[in-house]
């Protein structure tokens, strides 16, 4: 057989790939995904439409705490009376509150030991059903603390407004 000038053997051609590493970072690629799967389960928090997801006659009227924050992270809190939800069950407006809370924040950050404070006040009356409203400029960790506290002091129904 000819040669023209270039060798070639039969080990250049035969070589085999080492497919260890790849299956060593697979494995863990799926321990990472089996693990947040896991997390995300764990570390989730029930939440339901407090209001609104029945039709206006099969809705209990029942006293509620709405929650608003504005920019500066001021908190008003605001109980509806139960009287006032019915005589405006056929209108959009919920304006007239029974009694009102404002709680300023001090450089931008919430005081949690007032909030606690005021939520416990309000939990001996009884009140299960909260509806908080954020703006878009608030922080999903304050949210989510706040639906915490809310939780621990016994309200049962927690109603986030889409921002």
């Amino acid at each position: 057989m000819g040669m023209s000038g270039q060798s070639y053997s039969k080990k250049d051609l035969n070589f085999e790939l080492n497919l260890l590493p790849v299956f060593d970072i697979l494995s863990v690629c799926i321990c990472f995904l089996l693990m947040t799967v896991v997390w995300v389960e764990v570390r989730s928090l029930e939440t339901k439409q407090v209001i609104g997801s029945q039709g206006v006659a099969e809705t209990e009227t029942k006293e509620s705490l709405w929650i608003s924050l504005d920019q500066e992270n001021n908190l008003t809190l605001s109980l509806q009376s139960a009287n006032k939800l019915q005589n405006d069950s056929s209108s959009s407006s919920a304006t007239a509150f029974k009694k009102t809370y404002s709680l300023t924040a001090a450089q931008g950050q919430i005081d949690w030991n007032k909030v606690s404070l005021y939520l416990k006040s309000i939990a001996k009356s009884k009140i299960e059903i909260a509806q908080l409203l954020p703006t878009k400029k608030t922080k999903y960790d304050e949210i989510i603390k706040l639906m915490d506290l809310l939780k621990q002091n016994g309200f049962k129904d927690i109603g986030l407004s889409p921002i």
